[in-house]
């Protein structure tokens, strides 16, 4: 469906951040993008579907303690990161593995030549000297796919609104933006049905 292969893979991640970061474009002083929390789907593009999922959260190395501005957008803690997440080269080398062959697709406004969360990726490799595994061409913007049917979608997990339907998950949580995106890859093959 959508010219898209059978199987692909959406993902969407959390960063480190402070108010007015985004804003600043993560310019002010100490401030990097610093994975803390990754997560996908493998999904069948016939139905959207999902047949496998993938989350992991990541222990920054620069900015280790969350600003209490992330822990109240994301509802990460830091004990849950603390106890639970991993060094990013082996968020990588898993996120890696786990995708296989599958095409990426991720969220951004149409029309741009980047592409936040996979450019995360490569900033966190950059930052932690790593080699960034995957070829870059592998990487789509999901947003377009809804553009070209004229929907207007503004945020990953809030997807569903641009179709009239609330969201039933928390935004922020990149799980739940992945499976709002998915929901409304549903809600468009629906309308264009």
């Amino acid at each position: 469906m959508f010219g898209l292969p059978k199987r692909i893979v959406i993902f969407d991640n959390e960063v480190t951040t402070w108010e007015g970061a985004a804003a600043r474009n993560w310019s002010g002083p100490g401030e990097y993008r610093e994975l803390v929390q990754l997560a996908a789907a493998l999904v069948d593009t016939e139905d959207f579907t999902e047949l496998c999922v993938y989350k992991i959260l990541a222990k920054p190395r620069i900015n280790p303690i969350l600003s209490e501005y992330f822990i109240d957008l994301t509802h990460i803690t830091q004990k849950e990161v603390d106890e639970r997440g991993v060094d990013f080269s082996l968020v990588l080398d898993h996120f890696y593995a786990w995708c296989g062959e599958d095409d990426l697709y991720s969220f951004d406004k149409v029309d741009v030549s980047r592409l936040f969360d996979r450019d995360v990726l490569i900033e966190n490799c950059d930052l932690y000297g790593l080699e960034f595994p995957f070829e870059t061409e592998r990487f789509r913007n999901i947003n377009e796919i809804f553009a070209e049917h004229g929907i207007i979608v503004k945020q990953s997990g809030r997807a569903p609104e641009a179709f009239g339907e609330e969201p039933k998950l928390r935004s922020h949580d990149a799980l739940n933006d992945v499976r709002g995106l998915i929901r409304g890859l549903q809600l468009l093959k629906k309308k264009v049905a």
